[in-house]
């Protein structure tokens, strides 16, 4: 088994620490191996930012994302560059509030407001925790319990209480993604 999983968007939008707690919380399971690396613009902040993890129940030969089963564009910029990336069976997570997708018949897309949500609980930076409360459900690949303690050891504790309440919020998204 090999599964992929490109997670896209701009500079400032946490993704990378989005796949890093994942990747984390993923190789908290013993039968699977995960390897996750990262791509980033030499821009602080709007520039192109990319999280990819390559999880198998074997050793990773290769850590490089080949034809991805799941892609998350956080960005417009994100979704038409990697979409040619995306298997013909794979699964398209959108932020309807920064993407507007072309659609083809042969993939599921999936739709997570991240960006709304967050704003609601007024700090647009938590998009992030709430997409990836809601991958969770679309990916099942890591427990709550998992994702809580890799979220534990990747942020402050400064942060810690109002990232858990968007996780929270990504998890009852999640559920609901079309």
């Amino acid at each position: 088994m090999r599964y992929e999983v490109r997670i896209a968007g701009l500079g400032g939008q946490g993704i990378v620490l989005l796949g890093v707690i994942l990747a984390k919380a993923i190789a908290s399971n013993d039968k699977l191996h995960v390897v996750q690396t990262q791509s980033y613009g030499p821009e602080s902040r709007g520039g192109a930012v990319r999280a990819d993890l390559v999880i198998s129940d074997e050793p990773v030969d290769y850590p490089k994302v080949r034809k991805a089963d799941v892609l998350v564009a956080m960005s417009q910029t994100a979704f038409e560059t990697y979409l040619g990336n995306l298997k013909e069976s794979g699964t398209l997570v959108i932020d309807p509030s920064l993407v507007t997708p072309e659609t083809r018949r042969s993939i599921t897309v999936k739709e997570v407001d991240a960006t709304k949500k967050a704003s609601q609980l007024g700090k647009v930076l938590l998009a992030n925790m709430i997409m990836l409360g809601a991958l969770l459900d679309i990916i099942n690949l890591a427990s709550k319990e998992a994702v809580i303690n890799a979220l534990k050891e990747s942020v402050s504790a400064k942060n810690l209480s109002e990232d858990m309440r968007a996780l929270e919020v990504g998890l009852e998204v999640g559920v609901k993604a079309e």
